[in-house]
Formats: structure tokens, C-alpha cells, sequence
């Protein structure tokens, strides 16, 4: 199903993002496997995303059908953050303020094609999540991002989505055997580091929030 059909980027180009089908599978984990390492997901994990409305795995291809990107994005909780990061709840809630069960958002994974990079989309696909996100009435997203021997990957296109950085968790990858990093050039010793963006919204309120308070003062 086509999401949306636009020019997005720097280059001016038409593209066209669409929802990920079973068709699209063994094309796009070619694709992931470029990007974040071979292994790293299974088909399996790719097709609890289609249909789902709690997940969004979205295809950006060219006018042409060449795909060139794509994005993972799905709701989840801090509880389950603080699993994924091997780190304490309480860390993550010093930045959270809700209920640890309480749906916040995470943006998964996206990937750029070599041929497309340098060209905002990463920018475009992520900026797209956050305003699904809030569309549903989420006003927190979390980011797990990978360090290659110190850099990012993705720094700039979070610094352009206002995320900020909390936490770095050590080697949260290791135990995924079959996963081949193409920076440790087999298992993955490689560290992450820990995005956070409040969305617009949430801010409003907090704000209003406190504006009620000193008004009753």
C-alpha cells in the first residue's frame, strides 16, 4: 500500500514509500544486512510488521520501483528499552514522565541504499515516524543507534530530528552469534548509544502543565 508519493531530499528526486509486503522481504533484508550488519534481523521479525497497527515497516523506492531506503518503527514501553539496552528502568525513566508501562516510541532501524545517501532522506523517513508517533498521542521515542568505533552512523540526522543523546550501553549485540558486524569483521563488540526526542506536543503540555500550577500559586 502506497504511504505516500512526493519529493523528499536534497536531490529533488520523486520517490514513493509504501508498506512493507511479503514480496518485499528477502529484498529488503538484503538491504538491512548492508546496513546495520548481516543477521541482525530474520524474516520472521519482518513479517510481524505487516498488517500490524502497533508496528509500521515502510519501503521508499524511487518512481522507478529501485528501492532506496526504508524505516522500522513501532510502539513499545521503557521497561522493554531498558531490556533492549541491558540498562535499569530507573535510568531510562530519569528522562520519562509516565508509567514505565505506558506506550512510548521507538524507532527501530532505518537504512539508506549507498546510492541514496547524503541526500536528507534518512532525515525525511525519520521526521515522517516522529509525526506518526504523534499522531497517535506519543510524545516519547527512543532510538538505539550503533557505534562503529566511536561514530554513528546516523548523529547527523538525529541532531536534525532534535533527538538527544543519554545513554551508551556496552556491547548489547555480542550474544547474537549469527549476527556478522562489518566493523568488528565478525561478532559484534561494538557499543550503543542511546537517543531520546520528546515530541512537540508533550512539551506543550508540559508547559501548559506548569502554567496552570504557578497560576494557582
Amino acid at each position: 500500500m502506497t504511504q505516500k508519493t512526493g519529493r523528499f531530499g536534497a536531490s529533488g528526486r520523486e520517490f514513493c514509500l509504501y508498506s512493507l509486503e511479503k514480496e518485499d522481504i528477502e529484498e529488503t533484508l538484503q538491504l538491512m544486512d548492508r546496513c546495520v550488519g548481516e543477521n541482525l534481523y530474520q524474516k520472521e521479525e519482518l513479517e510481524q510488521a505487516i498488517g500490524s497497527s502497533e508496528r509500521a515497516f515502510l519501503l521508499l523506492r524511487t518512481a522507478e520501483g529501485e528501492l532506496a531506503g526504508y524505516i522500522y518503527y513501532y510502539l513499545t514501553n521503557e521497561k522493554q528499552i531498558a531490556e533492549d539496552t541491558r540498562l535499569t528502568e530507573q535510568k531510562i525513566q530519569q528522562v520519562c514522565q509516565q508509567d514505565t508501562l505506558a506506550p512510548v516510541g521507538k524507532i527501530q532501524s532505518v537504512g539508506i541504499k549507498e546510492t541514496f545517501r547524503r541526500q536528507g532522506l534518512a532525515v525525511w523517513l525519520m521526521k515522517y515516524a516522529l509525526r506518526q508517533f504523534a499522531e497517535k498521542g506519543i510524545g516519547e521515542v527512543f532510538i538505539i543507534c550503533w557505534n562503529a568505533g566511536g561514530k554513528v552512523p546516523l548523529e547527523k540526522a538525529l541532531q536534525e530530528c532534535r533527538f538527544v543523546h543519554l545513554f551508551s550501553a556496552k556491547m548489547i549485540w555480542y550474544n547474537k552469534k549469527e549476527l556478522y558486524c562489518p566493523y568488528c569483521k565478525g561478532r559484534c563488540k561494538c557499543d550503543v548509544e542511546v537517543y531520546f526526542a520528546a515530541l512537540a506536543f508533550k512539551v506543550y503540555l508540559f508547559v501548559f502543565i506548569l502554567f496552570l500550577r504557578v497560576s494557582m500559586i
